[in-house]
This record gives structure tokens, sequence and C-alpha cells, in this order.
């Protein structure tokens, strides 16, 4: 195998949340009945969104998937290079000064599919980009879709300035919307001239003042259920609460998923007054049948999501949940998953549950700064700089439960 290089990253991945926070909860109820989900890789040995090289995304990760009668709608974070006075999804080795690498955003992509996910049409500039406000001036990540009527709904966590300064790995939830104007989701979005519109103000602020469970608000998923928004988040404590995730002394205190409820016109009707579920991170929640699902990611010690795995807590009141269920673990060898697992999105058929997730593949040598050979492919570099590490998409799936 050819050695492959790659650049160093410095920005936006939230890695302080992989450290371990506490022990689990002990949830003493579980729902009436536990549904049982049995997810197998599909396809079983690749990925299929690969990543850092041409005609592919750069770093992909955090999918969340929408469907309607069209297909599959992706939404997902990604690096996006400087291309002719604009920001462009894919970066070529063989071709440096087409998207220069040195000047790079993290926004959010999409791209569609008419197969069940199998291939994707990729669009190539980011739907939302930052700024201008100072709150979400710098990356903006793990984006969560939803349509009320012919709006389309665009959840996210941005991470920008605080006081005027930069605030780095400290984020709020926003909110962005787009009019389909009687188009599909593909129509409207495959034009790289329509962006979403978003709100100036963050949809859930974090709190600066103490430490608590939403210093940082991150990570949203949406349920509509009887004409409001359920908004579930991952909520992060923080020893300094005022400062950054980087400052001197700062560390994590707890992790876990919390919710807040909206109406339609994103007015907030009540919150949380903590987690829901402790330890749980990057999550998606379905609501079916009387039943919240949630698919999550498992915190592990280790650096930049080492080791991760993707669990599932089910719960018939959305306060009593079943005890975590490992459903997805990462694979052995070469595999493009080998490293770490996380961020699991799905998708309900008649017969089954897709669920896409974002996949850690490490190959076990250097990388390297400049200059490039053509047949570099863009990663991120292990903390001792001996490992490669490659984002991608993978999908599986289950067979559906008669009850889910």
């Amino acid at each position: 195998m050819n050695k492959r290089i790659i650049i160093p990253i410095t920005i936006f991945w939230s890695f302080l949340l992989i450290l371990g926070c506490g022990k689990s909860k002990d949830i003493s109820k579980p729902p009436d009945e536990v549904v049982k989900l049995e997810f197998s890789k599909d396809p079983a040995d690749a990925p299929v969104i690969s990543s850092g090289t041409a005609a592919w995304p750069i770093f992909p990760s955090d999918p969340a998937v929408l469907k309607d009668e069209e297909g599959y709608h992706l939404f997902f974070t990604t690096i996006f290079c400087k291309k002719s006075g604009s920001y462009y999804f894919s970066w070529d080795s063989h071709n440096l000064g087409a998207c220069d690498i040195t000047d790079v955003t993290g926004s959010v992509g999409y791209a569609f599919s008419a197969d069940g996910g199998y291939t994707w049409e990729f669009r190539g500039s980011p739907v939302i980009l930052p700024g201008p406000e100072g709150w979400q001036s710098g990356d903006l990540e793990t984006p969560h879709a939803a349509i009320l009527g012919d709006t389309l709904f665009l959840f996210y966590s941005a991470t920008g300035e605080y006081l005027g300064q930069p605030f780095p790995h400290r984020y709020q939830v926003g909110v962005a919307t787009l009019d389909l104007n009687g188009a599909t989701i593909r129509q409207r979005l495959m034009s790289d001239a329509v962006t979403f519109q978003k709100k100036p103000d963050p949809l859930l602020p974090f709190n600066v003042t103490s430490t608590a469970f939403d210093n940082n608000t991150q990570e949203p998923s949406v349920v509509l259920r009887d004409g409001k928004l359920e908004l579930f988040y991952v909520g992060v404590g923080f020893s300094l609460p005022a400062e950054h995730a980087d400052a001197p002394g700062q560390s994590i205190t707890s992790v876990g998923m919390a919710k807040a409820v909206f109406d339609q016109d994103l007015n907030l009707i009540s919150k949380s007054n903590g987690y829901l579920i402790d330890n749980a991170n990057i999550t998606e929640v379905k609501y079916v049948e009387g039943v919240y699902h949630v698919f999550s990611t498992t915190l592990e010690q280790g650096e930049f999501h080492q080791n991760e795995k993707i669990n599932y807590f089910s719960s018939t009141d959305g306060t009593s949940w079943s005890t975590s269920d490992i459903l997805l673990y990462p694979g052995e060898g070469e595999s493009f998953d080998n490293w770490g697992i996380m961020a699991p999105t799905v998708v309900l058929e008649d017969q089954s549950i897709v669920m896409f997730y974002t996949g850690w593949g490490m190959e076990d040598h250097e990388c390297f700064p400049e200059p490039f050979p053509p047949d570099v492919r863009f990663g991120r570099p292990s903390d001792n700089n001996t490992k490669c590490i490659y984002g991608s998409v993978g999908r599986a799936v289950s067979p559906r439960p008669s009850s889910f």
C-alpha cells in the first residue's frame, strides 16, 4: 500500500467530548417493551461516502439524513476549501491550485441519493456559511433538518466569538430556514446560489455564568410532535464556564442529552433542568408510536473519537430510559472505520431501518506536511503524528421490528 500523506488540521473538531465524564446514570425504569435492533454494515467493507480525494468531500462527518418521496437528503459537516472566490467541498491533490486547502472553513454540505444511500450526488458549496454575527462566525457543525409546511429548517451547532474574542470549542445551537417555494429539497439545494437564511441569534444560547449542564449547547435533533418542535441536544458542562474550552485549567465536568421545546414560530416553551440521559453524545432522536428512540455515540477514553461506538436508548415517557444497548462497533484490521464510529442518523423504511454514521479509518503511518505527492489524501494526524485518520460515511441496516 502506498503511504498516504495528509495535511495537519487545526480547526473545529470537538474532540474534547471524548473525555470520560463520570459514570452513567442508573436508569431503573425501562419502557414497557424494549426494542431489539440488529444492525449489520451494508456494504460490509466499504463506506458509501469516502473522503479526501477528488470528487469526494474533504473530511465528512456528522451525517443527518432526511427522507422524502424523491429520495434521501444528506446534510453533513465537512471542510470547504477556497475556490474561485467561494468555497468548494472537494480537493484534488493533482490540481493543487484549483482549491486552496490553506484557506478553509468548516460548514454544512448537502448530497442527494435516489438509491437508498448507496450512491450520492454532491452539492459543491456549503448550504450555510459562518457569520456575520460573532457568535456564529467560526465553524458550523452537526446539522439536523426538518420540514414544516413549505419551509425546510436546518438546526446546527455554531462556534465563534464571545465578548469580541475567539471562543474555541464553545458551541450554541442555531437555526436557519429555506423556503422551498413549491420545489423539492433537491431542486432547491442543488443550486449553489441557494442558501439557508440563518437566524441572527442563537436558538439555544450557552450558559457562561456557572458550571452547568448547558455550558455548551450542541448537536441538535428535532422531533415534530403535537404541533411543537422537541429539540434534543447535547449539553456540556465546563469547570470554567466563562472561558473557552482550551483555556488553562479548563475541564469538562459532564456530557449528556437534554431537551427544549419550541412552538412553530421558534418561541421557547420549556427546557429540561438537566440531562435526560447522562453520557449520551452526538445523538439522533426518533418518536414512533408512543416511543422515543435515541441513537447515540458512546463516550470513550482516548483521542479524537477513538474506539467510539453506536448505542441506543428508548423511552415511552421521555423521562425513564432503557439501559444502553450497543448497536454497532468499529471495524477491524484495515477497515474504513477501524478507528471509531459516531454520529448515527437513521431512515425508517417499511421493512428496515437504515443507519448512516461517521466512520473514522486509521492508517498506520506518519502524516507529512508539504510538499504533497500527487496521490495525497486529506486526513487528520493522530496526536503523536504516527497515524493518519480519515473520515467517511458508513451505512448499516436492521430489520424493522413490528413495534418500531
